[in-house]
């Protein structure tokens, strides 16, 4: 009888051993279709960015003229630039997504930390200079973008880095 307790007790590790080697596999599996979804979400977003500017080239001049009457103009597409603004805000709600999808994938460790240092991370500084304008006024506690957005561009001037200045260099 000692000899079958034995046997079935070693059984029974050997079942829990080879049960927790299968469910680790399969979180590790799961963790890579994440990451793989994370990383499909912000390429297509990216894309539709780059698709934008280039169907709709007059954003980027329009990113240096926004003031915040040009909110107004927004909703009210009878102005002297017509429906321009609305076509700008447009790519700044694009490049909003963007940003917001690659910072979760990274605080979520969705995206590959060489990556996100060699490619995204300049990117997001760059498309906030260029848009200081606007993301000036509705990057902020409380507004209308994501909370890593806003914990990001606090990050990045606790740090030092000057968007407004940033901005100005743009053009130098």
């Amino acid at each position: 009888m000692g000899e079958q307790l034995t046997a079935a007790l070693i059984a029974a590790l050997i079942s829990g051993v080879i049960a927790l080697a299968i469910a680790l596999a399969q979180i590790r599996q799961g963790k890579q279709a994440q990451r793989t979804q994370a990383q499909l979400d912000i390429t297509g977003k990216y894309d539709r960015m780059v698709d934008y500017r280039l169907e709709q080239p007059r954003v980027l001049p329009l990113a240096r003229r926004w003031t915040s009457t040009s909110f107004n103009w927004i909703y009210d597409q009878s102005g002297p630039d017509g429906d321009a603004w609305t076509v700008y805000y447009g790519y700044v709600e694009l490049i909003t997504f963007y940003c917001s999808a690659v910072l979760h994938a990274r605080s979520n460790d969705l995206v590959d930390e060489d990556l996100y240092q060699s490619q995204h991370e300049p990117l997001i500084r760059l498309l906030l200079a260029e848009h200081y304008p606007i993301f000036s006024t509705i990057i902020r506690p409380g507004g209308y973008v994501s909370h890593y957005l806003v914990r990001h561009v606090r990050e990045l001037e606790d740090s030092g880095w000057d968007w407004h200045l940033a901005f100005s260099e743009l053009v130098k």
